[in-house]
């Protein structure tokens, strides 16, 4: 279990890089029009997400059957496109329609940053396992 986690080592990198560009030009971000707090909350968000699909999807690598590997992969895209959507109704409803689009980009560039991290290691995984 140890060693899933080094495997997403990378991403915690970048996790902590958009934090910390956050915090470092926060001013200069708040003049161009982000909102922080909604950059911060969705950077984690995405993290907490493709971390967990990624661990499910490392499950079901781990199995014999084929049907169960694509299941896995299944599971992991359905989880994240119900939490993400909940997690835009929840946004809207809470600033009643009014959407950063710097901010609401942005956490769409790191959802296709961790996306990429999650594929780049699955695919290091399986070329390695001796049945892929």
């Amino acid at each position: 279990m140890n060693q899933l986690y080094r495997k997403w080592v990378p991403a915690f990198v970048v996790f902590l890089i958009v934090n910390t560009t956050v915090f470092i030009f926060k001013k200069p971000l708040q003049d161009d029009g982000f909102g922080l707090r909604f950059l911060l909350i969705a950077n984690l968000l995405l993290f907490l997400v493709g971390l967990a699909g990624f661990l499910v999807q490392m499950k079901a690598l781990k199995s014999k059957s084929m049907h169960t590997f694509i299941r896995g992969v299944y599971v992991s895209l359905i989880l994240k496109i119900f939490i993400v959507i909940i997690a835009l109704a929840t946004y809207l409803f809470i600033t009643q329609g009014k959407i950063n689009k710097p901010s609401l980009f942005t956490a769409l560039g790191l959802y296709i940053i961790y996306t990429l991290f999650e594929v780049r290691q699955l695919m290091k995984t399986a070329r390695h396992k001796s049945d892929a």
